[in-house]
């Protein structure tokens, strides 16, 4: 193991595998395991403030000992909000097996309901999707980049609660049991953009389009959920800051409403081919979003 010395502090960044436990569940927790979403309390200014480390970040291989990958990972570990954030990344891009552990001594100890652990100086930082598991020992490809950041976006949440959530969207680690389908069938919207690109002082490419369950009103999981919900003070914007791309569909065919996706893939109970705002269908000159994560709560 080599450390680096960055910002103040030391920084060393080691892998472990976790070896996996069986265990029986009931149908709750099996969705929740399915996903592992333990927490889906993170807040947008947190993800917006540690845009520049999230760049550098995804610019090199998360096991890199690169002088610039390790200041990188530093520059996140050396706050709270940078920690939260870096454990969401970790959760979305690496599968549950794999922690990463690093050594930054200012680091208090954490309680229950964090999102990662450090004790004695030492945090821990457990995967649990598994979008881009090639991170360990490659840089982050834009297409993965996009996978992250749909997960981040769908995980953030307006309140300050974690609410349990089912995510959904066609990639093989996205795919659902029956009874997750079952359990958790409202659907809030869907999320798509990118975090990892662009200028570091400029807009942040984050967007959602507002789901059937959300557009028809606050039921079941939604109550404490209002991201892809459009803030009244601020149109175009949600309530998140997320850029406000509509209806993903037309819930009223006898009404036709504007939509931002063109797809939806009833299998995966997803969104496919979205867009960056709402339109009647045709979006010539808009870009095209195919790395989106629909997100579905409790009744």
């Amino acid at each position: 193991m080599r450390c680096e010395r960055g910002n103040a502090f030391r920084y060393c960044l080691v892998m472990t595998v976790v070896a996996l436990s069986v265990f029986a569940a009931d149908a709750a927790q099996a969705a929740e395991t399915k996903n592992k979403l333990a927490s889906n309390k993170l807040a947008s200014n947190k993800l917006a403030s540690n845009k520049l480390a999230s760049n550098k970040l995804a610019s090199n291989a998360l096991s890199s000992t690169r002088l610039e990958a390790n200041l990188a990972t530093a520059e996140l570990l050396s706050t709270e909000d940078g920690r939260e954030v870096y454990s969401y990344i970790i959760s979305c891009a690496l599968p549950a097996e794999i922690t990463l552990v690093a050594e930054v001594p200012d680091a208090p100890d954490t309680t229950l309901d964090a999102p990662y652990t450090c004790t004695s100086g030492h945090c821990s930082f457990q995967g649990g999707i598994g979008l881009a598991e090639y991170w360990i020992d490659h840089k982050l490809a834009p297409k993965d980049q996009r996978w992250v950041s749909a997960c981040l976006l769908a995980r953030v949440n307006a309140n300050d609660t974690a609410e349990a959530i089912s995510l959904r969207g066609p990639h093989d680690n996205l795919t659902v049991t029956i009874d997750e389908a079952e359990l958790y069938a409202v659907e809030e919207g869907a999320f798509y953009g990118n975090i990892f690109s662009g200028d570091p002082d400029g807009p942040i490419d984050w967007n959602c389009c507002r789901g059937e369950g959300q557009a028809s009103g606050e039921s079941g999981g939604l109550a404490l959920r209002d991201c892809t919900e459009e803030d009244p003070a601020n149109p175009g914007s949600t309530l998140c800051g997320f850029k406000y791309a509509g209806d993903c569909a037309d819930y009223s065919p006898e009404f036709p409403s504007p939509y931002a996706c063109k797809v939806f893939n009833a299998g995966q109970g997803s969104y496919e081919e979205c867009y960056t705002a709402a339109g009647d269908g045709k979006w010539p000159s808009l870009k095209t979003y195919r790395e989106v994560i629909t997100v579905y709560v409790t009744n």
